[in-house]
């Protein structure tokens, strides 16, 4: 778990991690020269749980080379990757664990169950463009369309997998990165032989906030992109020449974006001018920035009421009160679920940003979303 000034959801991230029901654990919270109390933080969850291990910096070197101290130091048979402000659903790391080994993985992800503030930052999962039941094999090929030019597939970037750590070998983060440095790493991992599944099991919850390290693009960020995908092409096959080309015109595409933004930021109108002309598509980049942005704004966060809400997978779907939402049975880990999950995630969080949720559990699969609804009222600023 790296960390960066985040000790307002550290604590909550840290217990989402104690709780599972796979306790053979070590958590190794890698804090890369937090001014925020962010260690005092950790010490006090040390202090209760000898799981819990704190390794700090005295300078700031970023989210790479703080994953990258983590690597070094973690004892387990698997690395599993956790955000200092998102959560587990408690039974993540024993239905990973199984099902990688039921489906002989070397890299297993889960699905992304968004929450935030807003009800625009819920209401949907990284996967549910998908409709899954069953697990996706990544290969490199599909790694990389869904990075590219291809809108209809999720970006799997995103996804926060658990690796196995004896095929990691000497494979680190690029300390050269401060964007993109997971799915450079994954990347890397796929092109030399790793085995990638994808479960569609909604279990990280995946916080959205403006504060987030993904949110800060900048030029340099983007350049060290190019750079390390420069220096990681060459490792591909030839059947990958396309979509390695496809990336690299998106991140082209990227840092004109972002050099029409710092020009904007700095007051440079001649800049900004002479990138609208070369490049016009960018009008429409950034009108739609503007417009995201000025909604954010507008949004008034909803008085959440309290409610009841009604799970079980013979519950009906009611979205009025008395609340109430079907759950799909929870399969053996690996196996398929019988409708895709993803639509009572999202369907879940859209839900607890508009109510106050008091849950009425009718039977196991109505259980184990309560278990997700339960992670969902740990962070603190819900």
């Amino acid at each position: 778990m790296a960390n960066y000034r985040g000790a307002r959801h550290l604590s909550a991230a840290m217990a989402s991690v104690l709780r599972q029901t796979y306790a053979d654990l070590e958590l190794i919270v890698s804090d890369d020269a937090s001014p925020d109390g962010s260690s005092a933080v950790v010490r006090a969850a040390m202090a209760t749980d000898d799981r819990v291990r704190l390794i700090e910096t005295a300078q700031n070197a970023g989210p790479a080379a703080a994953r990258n101290r983590a690597l070094d130091l973690a004892s387990g048979e698997w690395v599993a990757i956790v955000d200092s402000d998102d959560l587990l659903h408690p039974q993540r790391l024993e239905r990973l664990l199984r099902a990688a080994d039921r489906l002989e993985a070397d890299i297993i992800a889960d699905d992304l169950m968004f929450f935030g503030t807003s009800p625009a930052a819920c209401g949907t999962t990284l996967l549910l463009p998908l409709d899954l039941r069953g697990a996706l094999a990544v290969s490199p090929d599909m790694f990389l369309q869904a990075s590219g030019e291809d809108r209809t597939m999720p970006a799997l970037g995103y996804l926060k997998p658990m690796i196995r750590r004896s095929r990691m070998d000497a494979a680190r983060y690029d300390e050269s990165l401060r964007i993109g440095e997971d799915f450079d790493l994954v990347l890397r991992l796929l092109l030399s032989g790793l085995r990638y599944v994808a479960l569609p099991d909604p279990m990280y919850l995946y916080r959205r906030h403006g504060a987030s390290i993904s949110h800060r693009l900048s030029v340099p960020a983007v350049d060290a992109m190019l750079a390390a995908h420069d220096r990681m092409a060459p490792l591909a096959e030839p059947a990958l020449r396309q979509a390695l080309e496809e990336r690299r015109r998106g991140l082209v595409a990227l840092k004109r974006y972002e050099q029409l933004v710092e020009a904007i930021r700095n007051r440079d109108p001649g800049r900004a001018a002479a990138a609208l002309l070369l490049h016009p598509g960018l009008v429409m980049n950034l009108g739609r920035s503007l417009s995201e942005r000025f909604s954010r704004r507008a949004e008034t966060p909803p008085q959440r009421q309290p409610a009841g809400l009604r799970l079980g997978a013979d519950a009906p779907f009611s979205d009025t009160q008395p609340l109430s939402l079907p759950c799909p049975a929870v399969p053996v880990p690996g196996e398929a679920w019988q409708t895709p999950p993803a639509r009572m995630a999202a369907a879940l969080s859209r839900l607890s940003a508009l109510h106050d949720l008091s849950p009425v559990v009718l039977d196991d699969a109505g259980a184990w979303a309560a278990d997700l609804l339960a992670a969902l009222q740990t962070a603190e600023d819900l």
